[in-house]
Parts: structure tokens; C-alpha cells; sequence
């Protein structure tokens, strides 16, 4: 995605990051990921995979998982593409714990780097000027939230793709 962004000339690298910049992003890796995970995919799959079985547990946790995001402070035209996002973030994260046997590690690592890593990229190692389309990178303005563009969707997709046999 980066790649992307740069070879476009919609990002342009600066390389710079503050001491206290790279901790946030360091503590958004740790903290979002190691949470949400233990909530969404653990112990919330879990309860789901009992009441529904297995395959609706994937698809119901990601759905929920999309809903207590503030997706719902944007417009329409950006709210929709970013709830799609993250279902498909949700789907994702799922199938990497399935691929690793139930254990929350994988999903964790994968939330936490995507987290702290666009943190860190927007804190100062890239810039996105304002002309960057929110069709291609996402909705949020300055910030934007990358899983909401075509470039997160289908890097998300493509993940999923890989990890759909672990659906069943």
C-alpha cells in the first residue's frame, strides 16, 4: 500500500518520526492489538462459536467488530466503504487464528502492526497531501483509515483469499 501511495505521488516519504511519535505507535501495536483481539476474536468468538457454530462465528464477530467502531462519525460516502473495511479486517483477523490453531498471537501481531504502523507512517515518515482520492486510500480526511479504500480492501480481500480454506 505504501509502495503504492508513493510510486502515485499520492505519499510522499519525509522519513522523520519523534521519539514520542514512535512510542504511541509502539503502544498502539501493543495495547489495540493485544485488546481487541483478546475481546473480538477470543473471548466474543468463542461465546459466538457455541450459540451459532463455527462459520456463522466468523462472520457474526466481524460484523460486530465493524459496528463498535466509529464508523458512524463520518458521511455516508465515507462511514459505508469504512464498515465494509472493517468486516473484512474482522473476517481476516479471524481466519489468521484459525490458521494458527485457535491461538491469538497471529491476529494480534497482524492488528497491533497494521495499527501502529499507519500511526507511525502518518506521524511523520510519509505525508498525504490532500489531493489523495478517498476511493483509493479511505475515507477521514487528514487520517484516513486505510481498510475504507480500494487499496485496503484489496489487501484485505487478497489476505482472505489466502486463509479461506480455514472458513470451514
Amino acid at each position: 500500500m505504501v509502495a503504492v501511495l508513493l510510486l502515485s505521488g499520492y505519499g510522499l516519504w519525509q522519513g522523520q518520526i519523534t521519539t514520542g511519535d514512535l512510542a504511541n505507535a509502539i503502544a498502539l501495536m501493543l495495547l489495540v492489538g493485544f485488546a481487541e483481539e483478546l475481546l473480538f476474536r477470543g473471548w466474543l468468538w468463542g461465546e459466538l462459536e457455541l450459540l451459532t457454530g463455527r462459520q456463522r462465528a466468523i462472520g457474526i464477530q466481524a460484523a460486530v467488530f465493524a459496528l463498535v467502531h466509529p464508523w458512524y462519525q463520518l458521511p455516508p460516502a465515507e462511514a459505508i466503504p469504512l464498515l465494509i473495511g472493517l468486516v473484512l479486517l474482522g473476517l481476516g483477523l479471524a481466519l489468521q487464528r484459525r490458521a494458527d490453531n485457535g491461538v491469538l498471537w497471529g491476529s494480534i501481531g497482524l492488528h497491533g502492526g497494521l495499527v501502529g504502523g499507519w500511526f507511525a507512517l502518518q506521524a511523520g515518515l510519509i505525508t498525504l497531501p490532500g489531493t489523495s482520492p478517498t476511493w483509493l486510500l479511505g475515507g477521514g480526511g487528514a487520517n484516513p483509515n486505510p481498510v475504507s479504500g480500494l487499496l485496503g480492501w484489496a489487501g484485505l480481500g487478497g489476505f482472505i483469499l489466502i486463509r479461506r480454506r480455514w472458513w470451514r
